[in-house]
Order: structure tokens, then C-alpha cells, then sequence
């Protein structure tokens, strides 16, 4: 056994060993450490990945490809949490169709290129049937390529449609959250409905915050709105009033905010420095309680479309996604302590449809090759109204992910809670 530092986060991995599930987890800092990796191996009362394979007739070998450092940390620890939450429950009643589930999970560090040098250690090396991840939409976007020629599936817990389109390249990937179209969509139908004629787009110099600026001026359009004005910044800026300023001297009545966390805070705290009078409006990637956090006073007012799991309290008991989102939140929050947010539920959605893919695919863990490919058969073809917290998620041949909003509300920062203001 391999003790890993102490630190708060260890040392809740260390609890792990009590649970019902082989995990192995394997950390790694930027491209040269994704090339000549040094693993880790916690081993449960299960056993190593040999025995259990052999006492249960076969292990389903699962990767979990998440951001653990960098700047997508924030949205891989609690997606890593959420994932082996829901295996470790998933294996305590027996396994799926009677066999246990081994999770290997490796850090992305953020970073495209180790994202896919990661890839290729889970396929060939680890031999995993599927993975989970990556984080970003960036990293997922670089994955296409590498998971079709590599024939492993990967359901990406990220956003943007390039991550599936064109979809004759997508063969092999698949994506977890609503696409962004219909996210901006929603959006703009909620300016319309209140009357923010004039609209703005304020994003990161990343793959998710660029995805809706080229196409912003045409769902405008249609929804009988102007663009009066789109700025950017990089992730790791720590102010932007320079671009606020920019934006404000075009009188918006709303400014849509597409970054990620910890960015928003920034937006929200740069805004409230400068008494900033148009409404912020964040996509949904300001969609956890660290948004609050971070910001502090500045979160108060603004508006997040997001996962109504951030105010699981409010939902009310006749929608189809109560039950799953109130057991996650319950299960979550005894284990950690925190309720979760939006990026939790991604990692717990990615769990259910692969979990759902391997029931319905039939699926023997003892062909690798065989139960790849049935895996992404059953995810192209066998999703459909499947439920989870973030969507209801119905997939097809010719996409990949999810147009649903089932799942999403526009949520406001009211005496420093989410409450949903407006539902979908």
C-alpha cells in the first residue's frame, strides 16, 4: 500500500477503502508527467482489479478523466466525487448485472494536450470500457479524434456542440450537458420575455466561453433583439472592468456572462466595484454554490441558468427529476458534507447514462473490443428519456448530446442562495 500526502483531500479519498468499490487514481501535472505517469492503487475490501474480476466473472473497468488541477479544478473534483458516490452505491447492490465496477480515475490538469496523452494511458494501458470526462469542453472538444480512433466511448461532462459535431468525426464521444445553442437560446427567450431589448455577451477566451459568440447575433435576431456589444477575457483574469466599461457605454439592459467558475465571480465583483446597472446573466457554467462563495455581496441580484439542483429545496414534487435530485443531494451531502452543485450532478448524470448504456447494450466486460462498441451502440441508440438531474437525456445517430432543459432553471442569488426565478 502507497500512502498518498496528507491533505484534506487525501484524506477523503483515504475513506474510499471502507466503501465497496475498486478505485485506482492516478494524478498527474501537465504533458511531460501524462507521458511517464507514476500510478497510485488504493485497494478496497474488494480487493485488487484481479480478484475482483474473478470472484464477480468480469469487472467493468471505468475511466474518470477530470480536471483535478488547473483551472478546471473546481469542476473535476466535484464531478470525481460524484462519480464514485454513485459507483461505490451502484457495486454496495451487487454491481451492474452482477459485476463490480473498477474506476481509474487520472487528472487532466486541465490541459488539452494531457487530456489526450491521459486518453491513451486509460485505452491502452488501463483497457478501461468507457471513460467519463473530461471536465471542459476544450479538452473534450481534442478527444473527438483520439476516442474514434482509439474505439473507446467517452461521455464528455462538458458543453459545447463541437464536442460532437460534425457528427461523422463524433463516432465514439458523446456529451453529457445541454449543448450551448440551447442554452443562449433560453436565454435570449428570457430577455425578450422581460424586455432587455439590448443585449450584450461578455466571455472567456476559451472553447466554452467562445462557443456563443459566433453565434449570438443570429439567435438574437430571432428573437427580435440587438447585440450591442461582446467582449472577452482570459480565465485567469482577476478584473474586468475595462471590459465592463466597454459594454456599458452600449446601454445594455443584460450582459450574458459565459465563463466558468472562478471566473464568474470575477465578473460579478469587477461589476459591483463599478455600480454596474445592467443586469448580469451567467450561463450555466457559474452553476455552483463556489460562484456565491467567491463573489460574495457582488453574487446578490444576478441571474445563473442552471441546474435546479443548486435549489433542490424549491423544486416542486411532481417533476420527473425530483426523486433523482433529492437522493443525489441527500447522498452527496452525507458523504461530504456540502450539498452539490451543478458540476457534481454532471459527473452523476455521466454515471447514469453509462450505466444505463451497459444494461441496455448486454454488455460482457471479458471482450474489451466487443463491450466498447456495444457501450457506444447502446449510448447512440439506447438513450432515450433517460432521467437524470441535469437533463432528460434522449441521444441519436446524428447527435451525441442533449438539446433538453429539463433539469435547468434560471436561478437568482437571493440572501446569498440560489432560488429558481423562473422555470423551464
Amino acid at each position: 500500500m502507497i500512502t498518498l500526502p496528507t491533505k484534506p483531500s487525501d484524506i477523503e479519498r483515504n475513506q474510499i477503502m471502507n466503501q465497496k468499490i475498486v478505485s485506482r487514481r492516478v494524478f498527474t501535472r501537465g504533458i511531460a508527467a501524462a507521458v511517464a505517469i507514476g500510478a497510485v492503487a488504493l485497494t478496497t475490501s474488494c480487493g485488487n482489479a484481479e480478484s475482483a474480476g474473478s470472484e464477480s466473472g468480469g469487472t467493468f473497468k471505468v475511466g474518470v478523466l477530470v480536471g483535478l488541477t488547473g483551472s478546471y479544478a473546481a469542476l473535476g473534483e466535484p464531478e470525481r466525487q460524484a462519480i464514485e458516490l454513485y459507483f461505490e452505491q451502484v457495486n454496495a447492490a451487487g454491481g451492474i448485472d452482477g459485476k463490480k465496477v473498477e474506476l481509474t480515475v487520472l487528472d487532466s490538469g486541465s490541459d488539452e494536450g494531457t487530456a489526450v496523452n491521459q486518453l491513451r494511458k486509460l485505452a491502452t494501458q488501463e483497457k478501461v470500457h468507457a471513460v467519463l470526462g473530461p471536465s471542459s469542453s476544450g479538452e473534450s472538444i481534442a478527444l473527438q479524434a483520439f476516442s474514434a480512433s482509439l474505439k473507446v466511448p467517452v461521455i464528455a461532462l462538458a458543453s459545447s456542440n463541437k464536442i460532437v459535431q460534425p457528427a461523422d468525426k463524433a463516432t465514439y464521444i458523446f456529451k453529457q450537458y445541454t449543448d450551448t445553442g440551447s442554452s443562449l437560446t433560453a436565454q435570449l427567450a428570457l430577455a425578450k420575455e422581460r424586455g432587455w431589448n439590448n443585449v450584450a455577451l461578455l466571455s472567456t477566451n476559451d472553447a466554452y466561453g467562445q462557443d456563443p459568440v459566433a453565434s449570438v447575433d443570429a439567435l438574437a435576431a430571432d428573437a427580435g433583439l440587438k447585440v450591442v456589444g461582446k467582449e472577452s477575457f482570459n480565465a485567469t483574469d482577476t478584473d474586468v472592468t475595462a471590459q465592463l466599461n466597454k459594454l456599458g457605454a452600449n446601454n445594455p439592459d443584460v450582459v450574458l456572462v459565459w465563463a466558468v467558475n472562478p471566473a464568474n465571480a470575477i465578473v460579478a465583483k469587477s461589476a459591483a466595484s463599478i455600480k454596474f446597472k445592467p443586469v448580469l446573466f451567467h450561463s450555466p457554467g457559474a452553476g455552483s454554490q463556489a460562484y456565491i462563495e467567491n463573489s460574495g455581496a457582488a453574487a446578490e441580484g444576478t441571474l445563473l441558468e442552471g441546474s435546479k439542483v443548486l435549489a433542490a429545496d424549491s423544486m416542486a414534487k411532481d417533476d420527473p427529476q425530483y426523486d433523482i435530485t433529492q437522493k443525489l443531494v441527500k447522498d452527496f451531502t452525507a458523504k461530504h458534507g456540502t450539498p452539490p452543485g451543478q458540476y457534481a450532478a454532471n459527473g452523476w448524470d455521466g454515471a447514469i447514462l453509462l450505466e444505463h448504456a451497459i444494461k441496455a447494450g448486454k454488455v460482457d466486460p471479458g471482450n474489451l473490443d466487443a463491450a466498447r462498441k456495444s457501450i457506444r451502440d447502446a449510448l447512440e441508440n439506447n438513450v432515450k428519456d433517460v432521467v437524470g438531474v441535469n437533463a432528460i437525456y434522449t441521444f441519436t445517430p446524428d447527435y451525441h448530446g442533449s438539446k433538453s432543459l429539463a433539469g435547468l432553471a434560471v436561478l437568482s442569488v437571493k440572501d446569498g442562495k440560489f432560488v429558481i426565478d423562473h422555470a423551464y
